[in-house]
C-alpha cells in the first residue's frame, strides 16, 4: 500500500480488535469465577492491555479517515461517531435500568448520567462495588472526548503541526501519569483523559508517520525482525504491568500495527485474518458494552454463556442499521447538496 493510496479496509486491524477484546474479555472473566474485580491471577490481569490496543487502534484509524479527505468535514465525522456509538451504549444502560426496576434492586445510581453523556472517566471509581454496571464506561467516555477534541486540532493546524502536537501530547501525558503514580494515590484520577490519553496519542501519531513514503519503505525491509522484537517486548508488558500499561507498551502496539498492516503477506499479518478473529474484531464493540452485565464479578461465569446473543443482537439490531440510517441520510444530504449547487449558480450568475 502506498503513502498516498486511501487507507481503505484493512483485515488484520479486524484481527486485532479481536484479540484486544478477547484480553478484556479474559479478566472479566476470570472476575465472573474467581470474584476478582481488579487482580486475581497476575497473568490473566490483560483487560488493560485490551483497551490500549483499541486505543491505539482508535487514534490511528480516525487521523487515516479523516488525512484522506479533501478537507475536514467536523459535521459529517461527527454523525457518524454519533450513530456509530451512542444507540448501543444508550440502549444497554436502558436495559440496566429496566432489569434494575425488574428486580427491584437499584443496580445503577448517580453513575448513569456520567455514563449517558460520557464522562465516566471523571466520576469516583474507588468504590467499584457500587457501580460495577457502568465502570467500563470510562473508555468509552475516553475516547468520545479524544473523539470531541482531536478532529478539530487536526483541521485547524494541519498534518505537520498536527504531528508535533500528538507527539509532545503523548509524552507529557506519560511524564504526567509517572508523576501521579509516584507521588499521588489519588484513584478519582486513574481513568482521567490526561493520564490515559497517551495511546489514543501515538495512533494518531502513527497516522500521520505512514504518509511517509519513506518510513513505510524502512518498515517493508525490516518488518520482518522487529515484529519478531516486538513479541517479547509486549510479552513482559502483559506480565509486568495490570492497571498502568506505559507509553512503551502503546509504542509497540503501534509498530505492530504499522508492521502487520504494511505486510499482508506476513505469517502474522495472515494470522490476523482469521476468519473468526476478524469477525470477534467486527462486534468487539458490541461485545466490550454488553460484557460487564454477564461477567460480572463472583457470578460464577454462568451469565457467560449469554453473552454471545446479546453482542450478536446488538450488532445485528443495533449498530448495523444504525450505521445503515446515517449512510442514507449522508447519501441523502449529498446528493440534496449537488442538486441545489446549479441552481445557486444559475441565481447567481442571473443576478449578476
Amino acid at each position: 500500500m502506498q503513502g498516498s493510496s486511501p487507507i481503505g479496509h484493512i483485515p488484520t486491524l479486524d484481527g486485532w480488535r479481536g484479540i484486544a477484546i478477547l484480553l478484556v474479555l479474559i479478566t472479566h472473566l476470570q472476575a465472573g469465577l474467581w470474584g476478582h474485580v481488579y487482580g486475581g491471577h497476575r497473568w490473566l490481569d490483560l483487560g488493560q492491555h485490551g483497551v490500549g490496543i483499541f486505543f491505539v487502534l482508535s487514534g490511528y484509524l480516525i487521523t487515516a479517515l479523516l488525512l484522506e479527505e479533501e478537507r475536514i468535514d467536523l459535521k459529517r465525522f461527527y454523525m457518524r461517531r454519533l450513530f456509530r456509538l451512542m444507540p448501543c451504549a444508550w440502549v444497554y444502560l436502558l436495559s440496566v435500568v429496566i432489569l434494575g426496576q425488574i428486580i427491584r434492586v437499584q443496580i445503577i445510581g448517580n453513575d448513569i448520567w456520567p455514563s449517558l453523556f460520557f464522562f465516566r472517566n471523571y466520576t469516583p471509581t474507588a468504590d467499584i462495588s457500587t457501580n460495577l454496571f457502568t465502570v467500563h464506561f470510562w473508555s468509552l467516555s475516553l475516547e468520545e472526548q479524544f473523539y470531541l477534541a482531536w478532529p478539530p486540532v487536526l483541521l485547524w493546524v494541519g498534518r505537520k503541526w498536527a504531528l508535533r502536537i500528538a507527539i509532545a501530547g503523548a509524552a507529557a501525558c506519560a511524564i504526567f501519569r509517572y508523576s501521579y503514580l509516584t507521588f499521588s494515590s489519588q484513584p478519582l484520577m486513574d481513568f482521567h483523559f490526561e493520564v490515559r490519553a497517551d495511546a489514543l496519542l501515538v495512533g494518531c501519531a502513527l497516522a500521520m508517520l505512514l504518509k511517509n513514503q519513506a518510513i513505510r519503505s524502512w518498515i517493508e525491509r525490516n518488518g520482518v525482525w522487529l515484529f519478531c522484537l516486538c513479541v517479547p517486548a509486549f510479552g513482559w508488558h502483559l506480565y509486568r504491568y495490570q492497571m498502568f500499561p506505559p507509553l512503551t507498551e502503546s509504542l509497540l502496539i503501534a509498530l505492530m500495527i504499522a508492521i502487520t498492516s504494511i505486510l499482508p503477506s506476513f505469517a502474522i499479518s495472515k494470522a490476523l485474518e482469521y476468519k473468526h478473529l476478524r469477525f470477534l474484531g467486527t462486534i468487539s464493540y458490541s461485545v466490550y458494552v454488553w460484557q460487564q452485565l454477564f461477567l460480572m464479578p463472583r457470578s460464577g461465569g454462568f451469565f457467560a454463556f449469554f453473552l454471545p446473543t446479546a453482542a450478536l443482537g446488538s450488532w445485528v439490531l443495533i449498530e448495523r442499521p444504525c450505521i445503515r440510517f446515517e449512510r442514507r441520510l449522508e447519501r441523502r444530504n449529498s446528493a440534496a447538496h449537488h442538486t441545489a449547487s446549479p441552481v445557486a449558480t444559475d441565481l447567481s450568475t442571473k443576478a449578476s
